[in-house]
């Protein structure tokens, strides 16, 4: 009788061993993903990051280098964006949307109390970002300057401040990706 236990033991064990490890190792039936496949989700997934540049101008001067103050009362301020590929390659399509930094709770337009900030409050969260304008990439609105710029006229400012102000691009398929310049700051001066 000893002899009839002894087989049935030893197929048990041995079954209960291939099972285990079976288990341990992947199942050749489950699916796994084809490079192919792989390769085109992560390339539609990686868009590359553009370079996206803030300039300030005095109306008129969108040729020249740009600048960072003007007195009160002097000239209209030209906001210029520029988007490119890591190359230099102008966005061909997309929108810039301008923003300045502006305090919480102020009146805008209102010129004896300006609601305007330096980036610096928008940084600490004393004030937010606040629209100005979205503009096409390719309406430009910079004369002579071609593709990859977007141009917005400010104004001119009646009273000395520094105001933060930033861009952000939205890609809309133009194979930059969407992204926000660096915020900077422009200050207006007492006039002569």
């Amino acid at each position: 009788m000893f002899r009839h236990l002894r087989a049935p033991t030893i197929l048990v064990a041995l079954f209960a061993t291939v099972a285990v490890a079976a288990c341990a190792t992947e199942s050749p039936i489950a699916p796994e993903p084809s490079p192919a496949a792989s390769g085109s989700l992560s390339a539609r997934a990686e868009v590359p990051p553009g370079v996206y540049d803030l300039a300030f101008h005095a109306s008129g001067d969108l040729a020249y280098e740009g600048i960072s103050t003007l007195p009160v009362l002097s000239r209209e301020l030209i906001l210029k964006a520029n988007v490119s590929d890591s190359a230099g390659h102008p966005a061909g399509k997309g929108t810039v949307t301008f923003e300045y930094c502006s305090y919480k709770g102020g009146p805008p337009n209102d010129i004896t109390r300006p609601d305007e900030a330096p980036k610096e409050a928008c940084a600490r969260g004393s004030a937010s970002w606040a629209r100005l304008t979205s503009i096409s990439i390719s309406e430009g609105r910079c004369p002579t300057l071609g593709t990859g710029y977007a141009c917005m006229n400010f104004g001119i400012v009646r009273i000395p401040r520094t105001v933060g102000f930033r861009f952000r691009y939205a890609s809309q398929g133009s194979g930059i990706a969407s992204g926000i310049s660096a915020a900077r700051n422009f200050t207006w001066i007492e006039g002569p």
